[in-house]
């Protein structure tokens, strides 16, 4: 399983040379999570200066300049606070926003 670092809303920055001449200047902000392929987790990405989204994969950003969002944390007890479990049985889909015409 691939783990995500970040999460829609975090602004993040690219490692020097990734796309060649393409390279966007300045950061850019996660608009969504994609569903991972060939074993790489992907990102919806808008850049500075640009009108455009770019698809990019997470082992392209640059990880010290772009701090991750801290986990969720769900409360037990009084003293005990741990990281919320990310839910397996999530998807990309919402079944509840799918309508059928009869």
């Amino acid at each position: 399983m691939v783990s995500r670092r970040y999460r829609p809303g975090d602004t993040i920055m690219l490692k020097h040379g990734v796309l060649g001449g393409a390279q966007p200047s300045g950061s850019g902000n996660i608009l969504m999570v994609l569903p991972a392929a060939q074993g790489f987790v992907h990102y919806r990405v808008r850049f500075e200066n640009e009108n455009f989204e770019r698809s990019i994969r997470q082992d392209d950003i640059d990880v010290a300049a772009s701090p991750s969002s801290p986990l969720p944390f769900e409360v037990r007890g009084p003293l005990e606070v741990r990281a919320a479990p990310e839910s397996s049985k999530s998807s990309w889909i919402n079944s509840n926003s799918i309508r059928i015409r009869k």
